[in-house]
C-alpha cells in the first residue's frame, strides 16, 4: 500500500512539474525600454506587472530604463527590447536619419508633457517670446529639442538663438534650483520634483502645450519585423500596458503603491504627484471617447508634419510609416 501511494504521489508531482513547464514554456520572454530611469510617472506599466497583466497576456516582461527617447529607440532596433516607450518627434528623427523601421502602436501620451521650467526670480519663463537667446539645460540625447524648434518655427520665432546646455536629466533641476542654468527642459510629470527643489513660489512652468503645441508624445513602439511576426505578442502587450494605465487613473495612491514597491527610494509625495499630473495627459476627451492608446489619424498626421518641417526631414517621413493601429485592442479600454 505504502509504495502505491509513494506512486501515486510520484505521479502527481510528476503531472504537476510538467504543467508548470508548459506554463512556463507559454510566457514568452520580452523587453520594454522605459524613456527614462523608472520614476513615478512610469507607474502604469508597473501595475501591469504586479497585477499580472503581462503575465495573462502570456508575456514574462522585463522592464529596463533609459537615458532618453532616443536611447529607448534605439534598444528597439537593436533588439535589445521588442517594445519601448519613446515619442513622434524622436521615432521621426531615428526614421529620417537613420533608417529605423519602428512604429507607434499605441499612443499613451495625448497631451504633449514638454515643459520648460524656468525661477520665477530668474528666468520667468511664461511665453513663448522669451525662448528666444535663453540657455536651456538638456541632453545630447533629448529629442525636446527638437520639439522646441519645431514649436518656436510656428510660432515665427527663431530657434537658433537658444542655447542648450548639455545636463544629466538627473542634475537639471540641482542646477536650476542653484541658478547654474537659467532654464531646462523635462517633462511637466517633474514639476513636483522642481517644488520639492525650489519651492512652490518660485518655481515656474511653460508647458508648450498649453501655448498652441497640437503634438502626440509617447507611446509604444515596436519594429515593424517584430509587428508583423508576433502580432498576438504585440496585442498582448498594448491591452495589458492599457489595463494597467486604467487602473493607475481610477486609483492613483494604489499605483504609486505599487511602483515604490518594484522601485525603491522613490519619493512617495512626489511619485503620487507625478502619477497624478500624467494621468492628466493621458485621460483626455478623446481617449474617455475611444479609449486609451487611440491614435487619430489625422492628429498623428499633423504631428509628424510639424516635426518633420522643422527638423529639415521634410518628404522623408509620412504620417502612414510611423504608425499602426492593429495592435489597439478591442472593444477599447476606456478611462
Amino acid at each position: 500500500m505504502r509504495i502505491r501511494s509513494l506512486l501515486a504521489s510520484a505521479a502527481l508531482m510528476a503531472a504537476f512539474v510538467a504543467l508548470a513547464g508548459e506554463a512556463q514554456a507559454q510566457t514568452a520572454p520580452v523587453t520594454f525600454a522605459l524613456d527614462f530611469r523608472a520614476l513615478g510617472r512610469h507607474a502604469a506599466w508597473y501595475v501591469a506587472l504586479e497585477k499580472g497583466y503581462y503575465k495573462q497576456a502570456g508575456l514574462d516582461v522585463t522592464i529596463i530604463p533609459s537615458q532618453g527617447t532616443a536611447q529607448a529607440i534605439q534598444s528597439v532596433e537593436s533588439k535589445a527590447a521588442q517594445f519601448a516607450f519613446s515619442d513622434v518627434a524622436g521615432l521621426v528623427a531615428a526614421r529620417a536619419n537613420s533608417g529605423a523601421t519602428s512604429k507607434m502602436v499605441s499612443v499613451i501620451y495625448q497631451k504633449s508633457p514638454y515643459a520648460i521650467f524656468s525661477l520665477r526670480s530668474g528666468a520667468n519663463v511664461t511665453k513663448p517670446e522669451q525662448l528666444e537667446n535663453l540657455e536651456i539645460g538638456s541632453g545630447a540625447g533629448s529629442f525636446t529639442q527638437k520639439v522646441i524648434e519645431a514649436f518656436m518655427k510656428s510660432k515665427g520665432l527663431k530657434p537658433e538663438t537658444v542655447k542648450y546646455t548639455n545636463i544629466d536629466p538627473a542634475a537639471r533641476v540641482g542646477l536650476l534650483a542653484a541658478k547654474k542654468i537659467p532654464a531646462i527642459e523635462t517633462f511637466a510629470m517633474s514639476m513636483p520634483g522642481v517644488v520639492k527643489a525650489v519651492g512652490a513660489a518660485d518655481a515656474q512652468i511653460f508647458l508648450l502645450a498649453n501655448s498652441g503645441l497640437a503634438l502626440y508624445s509617447n507611446g509604444i513602439l515596436v519594429r515593424e519585423d517584430y509587428l508583423k511576426s508576433d502580432p498576438d505578442k504585440v496585442k498582448g502587450f498594448v491591452k495589458a500596458s492599457l489595463q494597467g494605465w486604467k487602473d493607475t487613473i481610477a486609483n492613483p495612491k494604489e499605483a504609486a503603491d505599487i511602483v515604490m514597491k518594484h522601485v525603491k527610494g522613490l519619493d512617495p509625495e512626489v511619485t503620487f504627484q507625478e502619477i497624478v499630473i500624467v494621468n492628466a495627459l493621458v485621460a483626455t476627451p478623446d481617449t474617455r471617447a475611444k479609449g486609451l492608446g487611440t491614435i487619430d489619424a489625422k492628429l498623428m498626421a499633423e504631428s509628424v508634419d510639424l516635426i518633420a518641417k522643422n527638423t529639415g526631414s521634410d518628404g522623408k517621413v509620412a504620417a502612414k510609416d510611423v504608425y499602426d493601429t492593429s495592435a489597439l485592442p478591442q472593444p477599447a479600454i476606456k478611462p
